[in-house]
């Protein structure tokens, strides 16, 4: 293993995925969890997400600059694919529960917020 950044960055990219999941698989199953309380998961993926994203870079800018020799393309390329997700998947949640919130504090649409 050569290359830590690339295999880091894959680490984090699906430590950040699993921690949305996990909380979603909470929220939904346990009734003592709120889909509000699981929210506050949503900025440390966020943060996960940005970081395999840097990690990742990191990992194919090494691999270059060593002409491959440091290996790890493959992971590094692998884990900014599922970092761009985690990311992607962190500010859908986030505008979610941004529209869950408005809907729960005004007793749906039945009066405006403004």
């Amino acid at each position: 293993m050569r290359n830590a950044s690339s295999v880091l960055a894959l680490v984090l990219a699906l430590l950040a995925l699993a921690a949305l999941g996990s909380a979603g698989f909470a929220a939904r199953e346990l009734p003592e969890i709120s889909w509000l309380e699981a929210g506050a998961v949503i900025p440390f993926v966020g943060l996960l997400a940005l970081f395999a994203l840097s990690l990742a870079s990191r990992g194919r800018a090494q691999h270059q600059r060593t002409l491959g020799r440091a290996g790890g393309e493959g992971v590094a390329r692998t884990a900014r694919g599922l970092g761009l997700l985690a990311l992607l998947l962190t500010l859908t949640a986030a505008l979610a529960l941004a529209v869950f919130a408005v809907l729960a504090t005004t007793d749906g649409l039945t009066k405006t917020p403004w």
